[in-house]
């Protein structure tokens, strides 16, 4: 209907000169209406931009030959209700919108609606999701269609899933439900699963509105045997050896795998030359074993309610085998707050990987705690290790490849899933002082406690009273000598330890530096001993020089003066023994000739009773005479005179 609207636009200039504009409202738009049946009819519009004049609206029903039904809105201005039993079915309304001010009124477009064409139906009630009959792959739902819909009125339906824990849903198609029932089974599915289903309806023929989703309900399909067998693995701390105690484990089947509530286990160990099986069956995920030196097939199934998953094999080859290639290189680095493991596949086929992790904080770097290890598809050359390791502690990472004819050579590195500084400092002894100079030594640090790897070592020094200086060292290092130090000086160090994210100092000594160096040292004092040992040597001569000089020269004693001891047989004995010599040379003297007669006679010569001549010359107490010849003995002399000499 179109007609040209007249305008009516006044200007008032009010006071402080603010002026008014205004006219007729402007036309609602975009009415629609919504039927829930036997309980009401809502109309809602758009009333457009608002005036500075109120406004009034009406929602108008009308159908030919009834009177004319209207609706004031309450508390809005773009929305009215009709309740039920005001509303009739299955005729055509022709509805409208009137706004009206003080200037006029404007009317919306004329829709004409049967009430049961715009019908919302209630949400449905989901009564049950069962397993389906004899599938493990299937859900059957029923619900019941909302109520006080009249008979004729028919219902198509909507239906989505989702599994558990996921938040994509799965939708079904309307055209694949038939029209007007209460029960669907859902297909495809995966066995023992839990799956969210909802369900909306409207009518069939596509008029009105769907319903509002239903209650979410859920449930779980039927168990079915396991689609797959667990991942198996063998550690083997002495493959060389023919008696070789092995630890067996297997993992749990993921939920998807396990398809049901897995009952248990059964193992095979079977030996590849004699044939003989073992049988074990086990609800742990791990078994213990000594193997000899033959090579062995070992074979694991899960079984729960339905039956027995396929099996999973391992070879585990003889003592002292041929070895087979390792991976080319592994790497090991933190990546998202989980440790992200690369290797490079050798030039050989690998069946899988195995990927082991265990913390290593001995001394010898060897696992000091369960491994644990992970199966990756041959198809990959990296994995992320996720659980089973926390921060600041080092772990072991190994990487074998696994042929038709067993593992390979395992190739392993150390890593750490996050590291920090370390939790204590090196502990510091001094070895040895100089100088000018001073060797250290330092512990290393526990690995336990060194929460990363060390990069270096940072030995820090201060003397008394002055600047600390410091030297850095690589992480291989355990002792290092500061040089150029000053003599006779206190000095203050310690140790730091450094890893990538950060340094602990250590314990904190003190030591002095020597006044002299070790061969200044030793100069002194052998300078002070040769100068000892030669006045030592110098004040024995001396002694022994005197000593022999009184010794020399002892005169005979006179027998009228002697003491009473010299008649004593010893002194008898040495005295005829000195008398004989005494006689003897005398002769020998004699015998010489007879060459000197002068002199005086009073002169006498010593003659030394004894083995050897001493030509000493004496002179005489009266001036220039004849010198006399004193002839030594052990113990008596004898004086000759001149004339005995000649």
């Amino acid at each position: 209907m179109g007609y040209r609207r007249n305008c009516v636009i006044w200007v008032t200039c009010l006071q402080f000169s603010v002026c008014l504009c205004s006219g007729p409202p402007e036309k609602p738009t975009n009415l629609t209406c919504v039927t829930y049946y036997d309980k009401n009819m809502t109309c809602w519009w758009n009333p457009g931009h608002g005036t500075l004049v109120p406004t009034t609206y009406q929602l108008n029903l009308f159908i030919p030959s009834l009177q004319l039904q209207n609706c004031i809105p309450e508390l809005s201005k773009n929305s009215c209700t009709i309740y039920y039993p005001n509303i009739r079915y299955y005729v055509d309304y022709t509805i409208w919108v009137e706004a009206k001010n003080n200037f006029g009124k404007t009317d919306s477009d004329h829709i004409v609606l049967d009430a049961m064409d715009s019908v919302k139906p209630e949400p449905i009630f989901i009564t049950s999701v069962q397993p389906g009959h004899g599938s493990s792959r299937s859900l059957i739902v029923k619900w019941e269609n909302p109520g006080k819909l009249p008979i004729i009125f028919p219902l198509k339906y909507h239906l989505r899933y989702r599994m558990a824990g996921t938040v994509d849903w799965i939708q079904i198609r309307p055209e694949e439900i038939l029209p007007h029932r209460e029960d669907f089974t859902i297909k495809g599915l995966k066995p023992f699963t839990k799956y969210i289903v909802a369900i909306c309806c409207m009518g069939q023929d596509g008029k009105g509105y769907w319903s509002d989703w239903s209650s979410e309900k859920s449930g779980t399909t039927s168990e079915d045997q396991p689609a797959q067998g667990p991942d198996l693995w063998i550690v083997n701390k002495n493959p060389n050896s023919q008696s070789r105690p092995v630890l067996i484990m297997w993992k749990e089947l993921s939920t998807s795998d396990a398809n049901g509530i897995i009952l248990g286990y059964q193992l095979q160990i079977k030996e590849r030359k004699s044939q003989a099986v073992a049988w074990i069956n086990s609800t742990d995920l791990e078994y213990s074993r000594v193997l000899s030196g033959e090579s062995y097939i070992i074979t694991i199934a899960a079984y729960n309610s339905v039956g027995n998953s396929p099996e999973s094999q391992l070879i585990v080859p003889p003592a002292n085998p041929e070895e087979l290639p390792p991976v080319l290189q592994v790497h090991a680095a933190t990546h998202n707050e989980r440790l992200l493991v690369e290797w490079k596949a050798p030039n050989a086929t690998v069946n899988r990987y195995i990927v082991e992790w265990c913390v290593a904080e001995s001394d010898s770097n060897q696992c000091s705690g369960p491994v644990h290890w992970m199966n990756e598809p041959n198809s990959t050359e990296k994995a992320f290790v996720d659980e089973n390791i926390v921060p600041f502690k080092r772990y072991q990472i190994t990487v074998y490849p696994v042929y038709n004819e067993g593992p390979g050579t395992q190739l392993s590195i150390m890593a750490y899933l996050q590291q920090d500084s370390p939790a204590c400092g090196p502990f510091v002894h001094l070895k040895e002082t100089g100088k000018t100079e001073a060797e250290l030594e330092w512990d290393e640090i526990p690995v336990n406690k060194q929460h990363g790897f060390i990069t270096n070592y940072a030995i820090f020094y201060k003397p008394a009273g002055d600047n600390e200086s410091y030297v850095t060292v690589g992480p291989a290092s355990r002792k290092y000598t500061l040089l150029n130090l000053r003599s006779n000086t206190l000095y203050q160090v310690n140790v730091m330890a450094s890893t990538a994210k950060g340094g602990t100092n250590g314990t904190v000594i003190t030591f002095k530096t020597l006044i002299f160096a070790k061969r200044e040292t030793a100069a002194i004092i052998s300078s002070t001993c040769l100068v000892s040992l030669s006045i030592a040597i110098l004040m024995l001569l001396v002694y022994f020089k005197n000593k022999i000089r009184t010794k020399s020269c002892q005169t005979l004693p006179d027998p009228a003066d002697s003491h009473p001891y010299v008649n004593s047989l010893k002194y008898q004995i040495q005295h005829r023994l000195d008398a004989e010599n005494l006689e003897k040379t005398s002769q020998k003297v004699s015998s010489t000739g007879q060459k000197q007669q002068s002199g005086d006679k009073n002169e006498s010569r010593r003659i030394c009773s004894g083995s050897a001549e001493d030509p000493t010359i004496m002179g005489s107490s009266s001036g220039q005479q004849t010198p006399t010849r004193v002839l030594r003995s052990n113990s008596t002399c004898l004086l000759l005179g001149p004339e005995e000499t000649s």
